[in-house]
């Protein structure tokens, strides 16, 4: 479920939304959006641009976040029939919204408020599907991300403050061993159990006493949530991880809401949509429903390159609209630049030497430039080489060589061919190769539009078309607006398109203006003004 500008449209007509009136939500965007500007610039601008006015900002916050919370459960139990999917989409661009607003207001001092206001940001960045945005807040907000101590701590608070550096860890993923050590933390809870936990609950009598147990059912439900969700990211398992996570973190909410714990149950709720999301984008989501190649490759890139959870449109593309599908033969995927266009290639590269293993089929992988086509071929090799698939590059400029000429003759020398176009067209042209050429991923593929390659490009596929009656195709571009047509000339009934391009996710957050220096009266007396040159509109996400 991709979020697109469309959906954002939509939000505002909820009553809780309506309850502010559009002049006040249009300034608190405006704010917003200002207030973006100024930790962008780490504050570099005096006196800082944005006018902050809390109470506002929490009001429309407040209101963006109650109209979400009306089809969580729809996030939770996703449907397939259109009623479920209209709310999931609006929940999402309501949340979206909402943590827009939450992700510019003050962080609280107190211990206790400050962790329920990070993982509240962090439940809304994910269920809103832009949790690449919060890692960015992370790192904006390092100096209030501290772990408080759990010297001298009750245990209800030892408990709360461990959590929360699992889940610290389970949302930035540094490396490896911010999720390998999550499982130690909850080991330790455990061994610290019967050391605290009678303390805790000698103290208070009759209803005080109660609340305090179902407080602490929660937190070991949640911890135990934790755990296995930390577990799952680094090894796939179990593979039915999301009723484990529903049946713990159901009991964990009925434990809260028994305590009289209003915020804790709202935390839970909103963490119980982030871990399945998390599943949701996690690798080895994809790798269970493709085959032991892509199992392999999942496994080494967890380890070694940190690369757990796809982005949005990554997801996207491989769960919602059928990448992998084997029964499409030429797919066109126009993405945002820098949205992950190489991952799903290498996804779809391993299912198709893994669909012609038997005739040694091998992969051509076009890059317009031989600057390109190196920077490809180290990375393949870096990812591939792992997994026993030989990545080989064909660099010569005009003609082939002899080395490559041995090269292309000699059976099983690689599975993976990356090249330029002019010095593929010779090969293909040329029958060089005597295997069956399974899929050529052009990289860039929106040149075929550009009047110099264009022809090149479009001569190209043709000629693979004519030559490998066999071969698969998949195109990588930011945006043609044709695409269909492409995708139809490649493959008649047997091709589609996958167009993310316009989806509300984006790979960065870009801020253009101008600065400009104001001069005091006296000498060295002067400051730093900026004006944005481009604005956002108020549809679009502060």
């Amino acid at each position: 479920m991709t979020l697109s500008q469309e959906h954002l449209k939509q939000i505002d007509q909820h009553w809780a939304v309506q309850s502010i009136n559009d002049e006040l939500r249009v300034q608190a965007m405006e704010m917003a959006e200002l207030r973006l500007v100024d930790v962008a610039l780490d504050n570099l601008l005096e006196p800082p641009q944005a006018e902050f006015d809390t109470d506002l900002l929490e009001r429309v916050a407040t209101a963006y976040e109650l109209a979400a919370i009306e089809g969580l459960g729809a996030l939770l139990h996703p449907a397939t029939n259109q009623g479920n999917k209209d709310l999931r989409e609006l929940t999402q661009a309501r949340t979206y919204r909402a943590f827009g607003f939450f992700r510019v207001l003050p962080i609280p001092n107190d211990n206790k408020a400050r962790l329920f206001h990070v993982l509240h940001v962090a439940g809304l960045a994910y269920c809103g599907d832009c949790w690449t945005d919060l890692r960015r807040w992370f790192e904006e907000q390092r100096s209030v991300l501290e772990v408080p101590s759990v010297a001298g701590a009750s245990w209800d608070k030892r408990l709360l403050y461990r959590i929360f550096d699992c889940w610290l860890r389970l949302l930035r993923k540094n490396r490896w061993d911010d999720l390998d050590q999550v499982s130690e933390i909850v080991l330790g809870l455990r061994n610290d159990q019967a050391k605290h936990e009678k303390a805790l609950l000698e103290q208070p009598q009759g209803a005080e006493a109660q609340s305090i147990a179902m407080r602490l059912v929660a937190l070991y439900h949640w911890a135990k949530a934790t755990e296995q969700l930390a577990v799952y990211m680094l090894q796939g398992e179990p593979v039915a991880i999301n009723a484990h996570l529903d049946q713990h973190f159901e009991t964990a909410q009925k434990a809260a809401q028994a305590s009289k714990d209003p915020q804790l149950e709202m935390i839970l709720r909103w963490l119980h949509v982030t871990s399945r999301k998390m599943v949701a984008g996690s690798l080895w989501w994809v790798a269970h429903t493709v085959n032991s190649r892509v199992t392999n490759f999942v496994s080494h890139v967890i380890k070694h390159k940190t690369f757990f959870e796809l982005l949005p449109p990554q997801r996207a593309a491989l769960q919602e609209q059928g990448l992998l599908d084997q029964a499409s033969r030429a797919v066109i995927v126009d993405l945002p630049t820098s949205g992950g266009k190489t991952a799903l290639a290498q996804f779809r590269m391993l299912q198709a030497l893994n669909q012609f293993d038997l005739d040694d089929g091998w992969v051509a992988y076009v890059a317009p430039t031989r600057a390109l086509v190196s920077q490809i071929t180290r990375r393949l090799r870096e990812d591939f080489g792992p997994l026993g698939i030989q990545v080989e590059p064909l660099t010569g400029a005009v003609e082939v060589d002899a080395f490559e000429e041995a090269l292309l003759g000699e059976a099983c020398a690689f599975q993976v061919l990356v090249a330029t176009p002019e010095k593929l067209q010779l090969v293909i042209r040329n029958k060089q190769v005597a295997r069956p050429l399974a899929l050529v991923v052009m990289d860039e593929a929106h040149n075929i539009e550009d009047e110099s390659r264009g022809l090149r490009i479009e001569l190209l596929l043709a000629t693979i078309k004519q030559e490998s009656p066999l071969a698969n195709f998949l195109l990588l571009m930011p945006f043609v607006p044709n695409a269909n047509d492409l995708a139809q000339w490649l493959a008649a009934d047997r091709g589609k398109s996958i167009s993310l391009g316009t989806a509300a996710w984006q790979p960065n957050e870009r801020i253009v203006g101008l600065f400009d220096i104001q001069r005091g009266e006296k000498r060295g007396d002067w400051n730093l003004t900026f004006e944005t040159l481009i604005n956002y509109s108020k549809n679009d996400s502060p």
